[in-house]
């Protein structure tokens, strides 16, 4: 499993991925508001794609885009978990992005065996450790 793959199924569980929540609805792990891969949006604008497959390499396509530079958020691989869960989860749409970023960073350290802190550097997650990728 890749870091990023970590990252979209920590992200799927603490969006309640389950049984009638909005991302199990709209196949949208990520509750993605836009995607250039979305079949269409529900009401409240989110993004419905046709497959989980597809909602969730949507999901991954936009944490590896993030990770790398390649959005208009101004993250990049110098930005940190904590700048990405501001940016994915802000305060000014309801959520905690303290308690988001601590969970992924928890659920990162559990897959991994190593330390994630909410420090850790976006450009960790495109690029494996050497130890990882021997």
């Amino acid at each position: 499993m890749s870091p990023i793959e970590a990252l979209a199924d920590a992200i799927m569980h603490w969006e309640g991925w389950r049984i009638g929540s909005r991302s199990y609805r709209n196949r949208n792990p990520g509750n993605l508001r836009d995607s250039p891969y979305k079949s269409g949006l529900d009401a409240e604008k989110y993004a419905v794609f046709h497959s989980l497959a597809a909602g969730y390499d949507a999901l991954t396509h936009d944490l590896r885009a993030k990770a790398t530079g390649h959005t208009q958020t101004l993250l990049n691989g110098s930005s940190t978990l904590r700048d990405l869960l501001n940016t994915y989860a802000p305060a000014g749409d309801h959520n905690d992005p303290s308690a988001y970023t601590l969970f992924v960073c928890y659920w990162l350290t559990q897959v991994f065996g190593r330390c994630f802190t909410p420090a850790t550097r976006l450009s960790d997650l495109v690029a494996p450790p050497e130890s990882e990728s021997q």
